[in-house]
């Protein structure tokens, strides 16, 4: 009778030790790819900076590394400055020759501050370049030039306001009683919005740029 057949133990080899009878045929389909991390450019140096800050003076689309921004915003304040001071250098030697008298402060006030107004007016030539550079210094935070927009409607608003009130600062203490509080109160209003405004968007100009492209372009600092 023939005896039944019995399994057999597997076979060692002495060198490789036991064969596997089965070969797993799973193959992980998802392979995960890591990106390198992107590397930043060296900082803009002053005179590097200036000169793309001045030839994008009218550009407001793209992107503006903060040391593009810093450096242009830090020429444009020594130049009104220097402005400044001569401008009312100049109106004070008019002012020795006008025909006024230099005794009535009121009347000081009310011919020495349009002339200096108007000696001042062409530095506004300069805000043009810094508001182009400042939307493209939001856009590279990922934020959108109606921040700044914004900010200055409610800053022409309070300065069109202010600037009513001092040339009517005279006739308006004399009457205290008939005074306009509301009006006060608006302008304040807009004041203190121009400011918490003015604050957040600074704050946004110091944060540091995507690394990612965004609707505006392409990082200028890092590759």
């Amino acid at each position: 009778m023939e005896q039944n057949q019995q399994p057999q133990p597997p076979v060692f080899d002495q060198q490789q030790g036991p064969q596997p009878q089965y070969q797993p045929q799973y193959q992980p389909q998802y392979q995960p790819q890591y990106q390198p991390r992107p590397q930043a450019r060296p900082m803009l140096g002053f005179g590097e900076a200036n000169k793309i800050f001045w030839s994008k003076s009218l550009d407001f689309t793209g992107r503006a590394r903060r040391s593009e921004y810093w450096w242009g915003y830090l020429s444009v304040f020594i130049i009104s400055l220097i402005w400044s001071i001569a401008a009312c250098v100049i109106v004070v030697f008019m002012l020795k020759g006008a025909s006024i008298d230099l005794s009535d402060d009121n009347e000081i006030f009310r011919w020495f501050l349009p002339k200096y107004l108007l000696a001042f007016s062409p530095m506004l030539l300069l805000m043009v370049p810094v508001y182009a550079a400042l939307t493209r210094r939001l856009h590279d935070t990922g934020r959108s030039g109606w921040w700044i927009v914004v900010y200055l409607l409610c800053s022409l608003v309070y300065l069109a306001g202010s600037f009513y009130l001092i040339f009517n600062m005279f006739d308006i203490v004399e009457s205290l009683e008939n005074m306009n509080w509301g009006y006060f109160l608006v302008l304040t209003l807009f004041y203190l919005i121009s400011v918490v405004l003015g604050i957040v968007i600074f704050v946004f100009t110091l944060l540091d740029s995507k690394p990612e492209e965004n609707k505006y372009g392409p990082s200028p600092k890092y590759q």
